[in-house]
């Protein structure tokens, strides 16, 4: 038989390897879950970065809109005012004709 001191020697041995296992794997899971919920928290926040630029973008994307709307409507502006130049400088011609057949 195996005298007490050598039992409680394995005893003792077995509980401590047994105990390092049990501890090695309970810290490998909480290691495990931290990294996951870390990964969780760094994509949620891209996710919100991401929606603030696309928020962001599609702002600067309106406002360019608005921008091209209003030159689109001073190009078609200035276009109208050179044709009514164009009439204008038809009409003082005429003017300018009659002037000179009636001696003015």
């Amino acid at each position: 038989m195996i005298d007490v001191g050598s039992a409680v020697t394995i005893a003792s041995s077995l509980g401590v390897g047994l105990g390092g296992y049990i501890g090695g794997r309970l810290q490998g899971r909480s290691t495990t879950s931290q990294i996951a919920s870390d990964t969780v928290s760094m994509l949620s926040e891209q996710v919100d970065l991401l929606k603030n630029d696309k928020e962001s973008s599609e702002l600067h994307i309106l406002d360019l809109t608005q921008r091209v709307a209003v030159l689109e409507g001073l190009v078609t502006q200035r276009a109208e005012v050179e044709e009514l130049s164009g009439k204008v400088d038809l009409v003082k011609d005429a003017v300018d004709r009659i002037a000179v057949k009636v001696g003015a």
